[in-house]
């Protein structure tokens, strides 16, 4: 009965592994079916998933971003909040649950996010603090990011550094009136793109200056504000659209496509401990598909298109290449350890060792979580419109919870600033309008 027991909990663990990750295809496939379908119905069919514990994370991060794409922004709040306090809890991992991973399978450990994940939990935070009109929170939320991105900071390579962070906690603080704070932010958020190669939005070379700036900068003081927009003024040159003081300024976010979604692939390595090869389960990124396709607002003549600030395919291939080397690592020792557990049973008992094989075999699971419904890049856009009613390409939802508008009409009057959100997949407008 003894050897039963012993064979069988192995087998059953194993059962129980591999229906977990049935479980993450089905979430997997959701996202695939995003750009095809409608948040309202990925919604649905995510919400009739049960998810264990330790993916919760994940699955609050997944549903509170579909509820931001349909407009029900207090919904995504309470979930993001709700995931956002899981993953900080996580950031001290439980030594159980290291053990486990290191043991048995990478996705026993509970699902914490990626550096550029965290980060971007906030950064979409703001924005639906933004879209209910509470600026106050939106401004705690890019304070935070502000932390969280000091914390990852490194001097070797950008990982969990982003533009859309900062560029976002610039436009909340020139919404707040912290003109000397917007700039730096617009600023950093510039420095950020030219590091990783980028080209830079149209809209951010004008506005990166700072909004209230003054045209000339007469004296400049060595290592204040005005000295790195001074340098800046040097090393781009401004177009004519600048901000039209007797209309309103138009500032869209876009969120365009949906993010890839990790695989397996498996590697083999010659062990000369064992004196044998082993194959290792690994997660990657295919290569993205994505073709970018700007949002396009064609009004009073013009044609004002948007432009990436962030491209989230890049940043989240960055963040698995930053921690491959540790997964490889605990990958190889977790299938050392299953090999000499394997040899050990072989000449004791036929069935041990048969089942130690098994168990090796389908316990060694790629880790392919991720936040997997994020757009694949941000865009932007700025530009200023006469006071006057326009008409828009989507659905405009000014108000919370005015899910029926069907109105595809933008009023604005002199001096407001209005800013659009425009998550792709939904087809749909939200704003908030701060009057003079």
């Amino acid at each position: 009965m003894s050897l039963i027991k012993k064979t069988l909990l192995p087998l059953l663990l194993a059962v129980f592994l591999q229906a977990c990750t049935f479980q993450q295809q089905q979430v997997n496939s959701l996202a695939e079916q995003l750009d095809h379908s409608t948040p309202q119905a990925i919604l649905l069919s995510l919400q009739s998933i049960n998810p264990p514990d330790r993916d919760r994370g994940q699955y609050l991060l997944n549903t509170g971003l579909l509820k931001s794409m349909t407009g029900d922004f207090e919904g995504a709040i309470e979930d993001l909040q709700s995931a956002k306090d899981i993953l900080n809890r996580l950031q001290a991992i439980s030594i159980s649950e290291n053990l486990a991973a290191a043991t048995i399978n990478e996705t026993l450990r509970s699902y914490d996010g990626s550096a550029s994940e965290r980060v971007l939990l906030h950064v979409i935070l703001s924005i639906d603090y933004l879209m209910i009109n509470d600026l106050d929170a939106a401004r705690v939320e890019v304070l935070q990011a502000d932390v969280v991105m000091n914390e990852l900071a490194r001097e070797d390579r950008p990982v969990g550094q982003l533009a859309s962070a900062h560029f976002i906690a610039g436009l909340v603080y020139e919404l707040g009136g912290e003109l000397d704070d917007a700039r730096i932010s617009y600023r950093k958020a510039a420095n950020l793109m030219e590091l990783r190669n980028m080209p830079l939005p149209g809209s951010l070379q004008n506005h990166q200056l700072g909004p209230g700036l003054p045209p000339e900068v007469e004296e400049v003081v060595e290592g204040t504000v005005e000295e790195g927009v001074y340098q800046y003024r040097e090393q781009v040159s401004l177009d004519d659209d600048s901000p039209d003081m007797n209309g309103a300024e138009i500032i869209v976010i876009y969120w365009d496509g949906v993010v890839s979604g990790k695989g397996t692939i498996s590697t083999s390595v010659w062990v000369p401990e064992l004196n044998h090869i082993v194959s290792l389960a690994l997660p990657y990124y295919p290569p993205s598909d994505y073709i970018e396709q700007p949002f396009t607002l064609r009004i009073s003549g013009q044609q004002h298109r948007t432009e990436i600030i962030e491209d989230i395919e890049t940043l989240l291939r960055e963040d698995l290449e930053d921690e491959s080397a540790a997964i490889y690592a605990v990958a190889l020792a977790r299938m050392v350890a299953k090999h000499k557990l394997q040899a050990s049973t072989d000449g004791q008992n036929s069935s041990a060792a048969l089942f130690a094989g098994i168990f090796a075999l389908l316990t060694e699971l790629a880790d392919t979580r991720s936040w997997n419904m994020l757009p694949s890049t941000i865009q932007i856009a700025r530009f200023s419109l006469p006071a006057g009613e326009y008409s828009l390409p989507y659905p405009v939802n000014p108000e919370l919870n005015s899910a029926s508008s069907t109105e595809s009409k933008l009023a604005v009057s002199s001096g407001e600033k209005v800013v659009l959100f425009v998550p792709g997949v939904s087809k749909r407008i939200f704003s908030f309008t701060q009057s003079p």
